[in-house]
């Protein structure tokens, strides 16, 4: 049934890309933490990377992978310094730096404007 197997096939690709995205995300996030040159840059990728229909703007899944990634890191980065915290202390203390207004949806500019400094804040 050809079907069925165009089904497995694209769920594969998924969770692959989920895979990569993870990843590179951790990754990205670790560069904008340790950088101050290519902050801005690093963002802007860790955005379009993130932006999968690239409406300028992370909400649904986009902005739940943008939360998963960014609590997973930032628990491992505190803990490294020593502290103790639970992911839903986490995502909330991010998404009231990252997504002030609380619609469900993080821009560009609101990801530029906060990211870099609730990073550096859990050092």
């Amino acid at each position: 049934d050809l079907l069925g197997i165009d089904l497995k096939a694209r769920n594969c690709r998924r969770k692959l890309v989920r895979s990569r995205t993870r990843y590179t995300a951790g990754k990205m996030l670790k560069s904008i933490d340790g950088d101050n040159k290519g902050t801005d840059k690093e963002i802007d990728k860790l955005f379009g990377m993130l932006d999968k229909d690239d409406s300028g703007v992370l909400t649904g899944d986009e902005y739940k992978t943008f939360f998963d990634e960014a609590t997973k890191y930032m628990l491992a980065d505190l803990k490294k310094a020593g502290h103790d915290y639970d992911d839903d202390t986490i995502r909330g203390w991010l998404q009231q730096w990252i997504d002030p207004n609380r619609d469900g949806k993080i821009t560009k500019m609101e990801l530029h404007r906060n990211l870099k400094a609730v990073l550096d804040a859990g050092e």
